[in-house]
């Protein structure tokens, strides 16, 4: 018999869900890629749908989680986490590893 653990770690704010497995996963990629393009190109995941999690977690904590430049023609734009986004992130690590 193979047995299995499984657990399941959301943040919430106001009694609200705000950050699980995959909503921090986008936070993650985008920390590592600066790009919200290449974040969800590395998840398979729809653009349009990021986008709606992350204007999600703003609109519910009334900040910015991160910061757009618009590259044009030649590239240059980046997306970059904000220290609010960062807070995010290292909160979810630790709420995980509180449990590991």
């Amino acid at each position: 018999m193979e047995l299995k653990a499984n657990y399941k770690i959301w943040l919430e704010y106001k009694d609200k869900p705000l950050l699980g497995r995959g909503r921090y996963a986008l936070l993650k990629a985008i920390g590592k890629t600066d790009s919200l393009k290449k974040a969800t190109e590395l998840l398979k995941l729809n653009y349009k749908t990021a986008f709606n999690y992350i204007n999600k977690i703003e609109s519910r904590l009334g900040g910015k989680i991160i910061l757009t430049h618009k590259g044009g023609k030649n590239a240059g734009g980046y997306t970059k986490l904000t220290s609010l986004g960062k807070e995010l992130v290292e909160k979810y690590e630790k709420a995980v590893r509180g449990f590991i």
